[in-house]
């Protein structure tokens, strides 16, 4: 599966959201080369059957812009034979409605109405799942899938395999291209946008189920982000934020450190302006450093959106916390 979203990909991996585990893969088919928005998977053939593959994922807020609207008024993908959308998922979708959250209200739609349950052995297509509300992860992602469809969205469903306790089992999930950020993988079984470094791409059904070995094990990071519905939800904004000086930095400057819950660190030099982009939602701890001693803390609560901009006092009055503006 590749995609022309490779750039934004790799940007967003590289960043400090980003997170990396390598696996060896022995048997069966090869893994697929895929990017999206948040992930990355490389493939290196290593012997006949036996390839590395390494999976890059990332939490940094998505991007995506434009009005549901749009979406409605362009091409419209082709539909299930039959399928409509539920009159109460339908009254959701509102055309004053942004697409990611036209999009995001399908994907919790689905989460919210149907149960998993991987001992589910009915039919898995779209209109068994919905019709009984339970399936396994393949049911849940057609039925995703078939409403973004109905909805106006491009949509497909993803292959693979899902690494848990060493044992690789085969796996669903989906991505949905939204405007402005490409293809965006999510998986209706862990919660709304996520996607893991465990997650294994492949071209189609895996079968047989190849040895996988963990070279490099990688952290979800889902307690990273925040909550919505009880849900983990890779946001689509972040929080962005200023901090000023009122005078000269001196020599050498100072360090603004910033500390998320879930163990994120982000430094810049202030200099006399230090400034952040795309911060998750969530608590965050603020500190300036001049060489290895904290002279100024802060505690920070960001929402999606916030863009917040502080004038901290000149060093000489350290341990008075500045003014917030």
């Amino acid at each position: 599966m590749k995609t022309a979203v490779v750039g934004l990909c790799l940007c967003a991996a590289s960043s400090a959201f980003g997170t990396e585990a390598v696996y060896r893969v022995i048997g069966g088919r090869a893994p697929a080369e895929s990017a999206a928005n948040g992930f990355l998977q490389q493939v290196q053939e290593l012997a006949d059957g036996e390839y590395e593959v390494r999976v890059t994922t990332s939490l940094a807020p998505i991007g995506a812009s434009g009005s549901y609207a749009r979406v409605l008024a362009g091409a419209r993908p082709a539909l299930p034979r039959g399928f409509e959308l539920p009159q109460s998922l339908a009254r959701l979708l509102t055309p004053d409605l942004d697409a990611w959250q036209a999009a995001t209200a399908v994907l919790e739609w689905v989460s919210a109405r149907i149960e998993i349950d991987e001992a589910d052995l009915a039919p898995q297509d779209a209109k068994s799942v919905l019709d009984r509300g339970r399936g396994r992860c393949s049911g849940l992602a057609n039925a995703a899938v078939a409403l973004l469809l109905t909805a106006g969205f491009e949509a497909r469903t993803v292959s693979g395999l899902l690494v848990a306790d060493g044992e690789a089992i085969p796996h669903r999930w989906l991505e949905c291209r939204l405007p402005a950020a490409g293809w965006v993988p999510s998986d209706p079984t862990l919660g709304l946008w996520t996607v893991t470094p465990r997650h294994l791409v492949y071209d189609d059904t895996v079968d047989p189920v190849p040895r996988v070995e963990v070279l490099r094990s990688a952290s979800d990071g889902l307690d990273r982000l925040p909550s919505r519905g009880g849900r983990a939800m890779r946001p689509n904004t972040g929080a962005g934020l200023v901090c000023r000086l009122p005078g000269p930095a001196g020599d050498p400057a100072p360090t603004v450190v910033l500390r998320g819950a879930g163990g994120e660190v982000r430094r810049a030099r202030l200099d006399p302006v230090a400034s952040f982009a795309d911060l998750l939602p969530g608590r965050w701890t603020l500190e300036v450093l001049s060489g290895d001693t904290v002279v100024e803390r802060r505690e920070l609560r960001l929402r999606s959106g916030d863009l917040l901009s502080f004038t901290l006092r000149p060093l000489a009055e350290a341990g008075v916390e500045g003014d917030r503006r």
